[in-house]
């Protein structure tokens, strides 16, 4: 099943980053393109995945895979600063204080430092055929703290969204990520984690869609 899931997933990302790069320009946030580039590296991690079995075990689907795992430790934390800028979208007046952005920031940096540490320097990667297709993962996997930890900063403006302005969309998105990250755990199965992420990336991209009017809305004193 992965075979083939995984090279459709990397067609809708590429899909996703077509449609929503056509109102990119229109938001003066930096959430929007940081939702852009996590987009991105989503494609390539999808991509390199769907190659495994051509590309072969070696050193260059090693090196490969190292720079997915870049990817995903530096860029995985930025969510925090998509979900800063919905609260500001919603015009939060405690947004714009010094230690919230301050608070954001070191949230993002040690969530950071955490995928690091855990995922690249702690880890020693082996490849192993998945489900039929070959990939390199940790000898010894741990559980994704950096990627959990992003999921609450986006909890809150979920939820202030869905009080605001009526959007449920975004914590539905939420809520089956949660579930498909859980399942996958339970049930050794990426797939669901997968398809599960992506869903949840059309959520986000919808909810930045639907925020566009609120870039220019009055402040919220709330």
């Amino acid at each position: 099943m992965d075979v083939f899931l995984y090279p459709i997933l990397t067609v809708s990302y590429i899909a996703l980053f077509i449609w929503s790069f056509r109102f990119i320009r229109e938001s003066a946030y930096w959430g929007t393109y940081w939702l852009m580039f996590i987009t991105l590296a989503l494609i390539y991690d999808h991509a390199i995945l769907s190659l495994g079995n051509w590309i072969g075990k070696g050193e260059m689907l090693e090196g490969l895979s190292l720079v997915r795992s870049l990817f995903q430790v530096l860029l995985t934390p930025t969510f925090v600063f998509v979900a800063l800028d919905i609260m500001r979208r919603l015009r939060m007046e405690w947004t714009e204080s010094l230690s919230v952005q301050v608070f954001y920031h070191l949230y993002t940096f040690v969530v950071t430092v955490m995928g690091i540490f855990m995922e690249i320097l702690w880890v020693d990667m082996e490849p192993v055929s998945v489900h039929g297709l070959m990939r390199y993962v940790p000898v010894q996997a741990h559980f994704p703290y950096a990627s959990a930890l992003v999921l609450l900063p986006l909890l809150i403006s979920g939820i202030f969204v869905w009080r605001k302005l009526r959007w449920p969309i975004l914590l539905m998105g939420l809520f089956i990520v949660i579930i498909g990250g859980i399942g996958s755990l339970l049930l050794d199965q990426s797939a669901l984690s997968a398809v599960s992420v992506f869903i949840f990336m059309w959520t986000l991209v919808l909810t930045e869609q639907m925020l566009l009017p609120e870039d220019f809305g009055p402040i919220n004193r709330g």
